[in-house]
């Protein structure tokens, strides 16, 4: 049987860690291109935030199921990065408190959650949370960084985003 944890730690690990590798090589394509870093960190779509910021929500999405679902204390982070190394940090900070996670802490499916957004405070139970807020948050902000990397010319594909490379057909195990 499906865990909340089966559910969301094991997707967000490997969506994070092809997320490290697209930025890797936006850093790799900026040197070729003899680009300033900043050329893809500050870079936007249209009036969206910049890479940098998409890369942190997209962290603190995946951080978040840990202390909202999985019983962990919660992890904080300073909104501070602006370089690939930065990010890189952020990304595998996250990826070690995800690989950490106890799958036998993610059992309350009914558990009540509330998550501030903006002025207002919005309420879930955990599967619910998941399902319709976490997962969806955490895809939109991974994605929108990978279109920005895109956009910009950076030459990513959808294999790149899914990572066929390290793909496997059988179940995550962690």
């Amino acid at each position: 049987m499906l865990s909340l944890y089966d559910i969301s730690v094991p997707s967000t690990i490997r969506a994070l860690e092809q997320l490290l590798s697209n930025l890797k090589k936006g850093e790799e394509w900026c040197k070729a291109q003899n680009l300033l870093e900043t050329t893809l960190t500050e870079g936007k779509i249209s009036d969206m935030l910049p890479l940098t910021r998409q890369v942190q929500f997209a962290c603190d999405s995946a951080k978040g199921v840990l202390f909202r679902v999985g019983g962990e204390e919660e992890v904080k982070m300073e909104d501070n990065e602006k370089t690939f190394v930065e990010l890189y940090e952020r990304v595998e900070k996250v990826l070690g408190l995800l690989r950490g996670a106890k799958r036998e802490k993610f059992v309350d499916a009914n558990k009540d959650i509330t998550v501030k957004l903006g002025p207002k405070e919005v309420q879930f139970n955990s599967l619910v949370y998941l399902q319709n807020f976490m997962l969806p948050n955490f895809y939109f902000h991974r994605t929108t960084a990978y279109l920005i990397m895109r956009a910009a010319g950076v030459e990513v594909g959808k294999s790149d985003f899914l990572g066929f490379e390290t793909m496997t057909t059988s179940a995550a195990t962690a």
